[in-house]
């Protein structure tokens, strides 16, 4: 089955990668991109892709990992460290949220920053290092997720 054009909005909207999008319906990413097109769709647009993205890691009711970069890196599991968190991407355990948007990256590593100290404090985020930066490093302008 296709994803309907409204289908696509949402899942562009919440940053889901053409590859996400495809496995969901079983279809190639080539077919998702044609989709896209047909519908007329602007996926950068959607994906808000020029802001820099602050996100959570969710394993049951807990947050085991808190990052921040461009909108792809939060399913991005290439790039971990962690076998455990790496394979519990792989495996399709991990649901993600976008917590924040950002114009600059020093804007996001704060917030990223401030939300995996307070996780620590919790006894979550166990897929994060310890934070031990200076908060007044990074710049303090916040932007709301949509």
């Amino acid at each position: 089955m296709l994803p309907t054009k409204e289908q696509l909005i949402k899942h562009l909207s919440d940053k889901m990668t053409n590859q996400d999008i495809a496995k969901l319906y079983g279809l190639t990413f080539q077919k998702v991109i044609q989709l896209i097109k047909k519908h007329g769709i602007n996926s950068d647009e959607l994906r808000n892709v020029k802001k820099y993205t602050v996100y959570e890691h969710w394993l049951s009711e807990e947050v085991v990992y808190v990052g921040s970069g461009v909108w792809y890196r939060c399913r991005r599991y290439t790039n971990r460290r962690n076998s455990e968190h790496k394979q519990l991407m792989i495996e399709g355990k991990i649901d993600y949220k976008f917590v924040g948007e950002f114009d600059t990256e020093g804007e996001a590593r704060k917030y990223e920053a401030q939300l995996i100290k307070k996780y620590k404090a919790l006894g979550q985020a166990q897929f994060n290092k310890q934070i031990n930066l200076n908060l007044d490093d990074f710049s303090t302008q916040r932007h709301n997720c949509q």
